[in-house]
């Protein structure tokens, strides 16, 4: 009896290197590969999209729709236009911001390159960056002080992706193991051992973000704002 292969169309495309990257990573994927997976011949592809740089860039939207297009929708729509009025409504806003960049990089931390470039290369991460700006702006900040405000919590926040990718590719116990015998001259370093590549922690996220709108709140209280 014959298989029926799935139509090869441009969201199946996407879906499928966005399988590839989760598993394999961003330079595992190329025209080849992709084809295969999809059971097609590379030409196929293109019927789709021009290159693989459209590839990844639709990819990199459609993990960014995910989370950081609906995040900033939770924000827009009745509230859009209204200024906040309390240190604690724009913190809520670009907490709930932060939050779902957390969430994708946590989803895809194999995918963190396209994620840091999609918050302006695709239209969901603009809209995203777009609903930032205005609550910071609306908040008081200047537009200096609103970039450095999303450098600082976007490095932290991509930062964490970063060391999450990096524990997939370099497992902690290889490490760990090649420590053996060692101990004498890394105590302190064998002693916290495997707890150290353990990344996914929402609640120490959530803190630490915290602490940083803080300490950016007591910068504007300072403005006299």
């Amino acid at each position: 009896m014959a298989t029926t292969r799935e139509p090869l169309t441009g969201l199946r495309i996407v879906e499928l290197a966005l399988a590839i990257i989760d598993t394999e990573g961003l330079d595992a994927l190329n025209m080849r590969r992709l084809a295969s997976a999809a059971g097609v011949k590379p030409m196929s592809l293109y019927h789709h999209f021009s290159n693989k740089d459209a590839i990844l860039l639709a990819v990199a939207e459609s993990i960014s729709a995910a989370a950081l297009g609906d995040a900033a929708s939770r924000q827009t729509g009745e509230d859009r236009g209204a200024h906040p009025s309390s240190q604690d409504d724009w913190r809520d806003r670009v907490r709930l911001l932060f939050i779902g960049l957390y969430e994708l990089v946590q989803a895809h931390p194999r995918a963190l390159p396209l994620i840091g470039t999609g918050v302006l290369r695709t239209p969901s991460g603009r809209r995203w960056m777009e609903e930032l700006m205005r609550v910071l702006l609306e908040a008081g900040f200047t537009p200096d002080e609103a970039a450095g405000a999303y450098h600082t919590l976007g490095a932290y926040t991509l930062g964490l992706g970063y060391a999450q990718m990096l524990s997939l590719e370099i497992p902690a116990e290889s490490i760990v193991g090649e420590l053996t015998g060692h101990w004498a001259d890394y105590p302190n370093l064998l002693r916290v051992g495997l707890q150290l590549a353990v990344w996914d922690q929402p609640a120490t996220f959530a803190a630490g973000l915290d602490a940083l709108l803080a300490d950016f709140g007591k910068r504007l209280d300072g403005h006299g704002r």
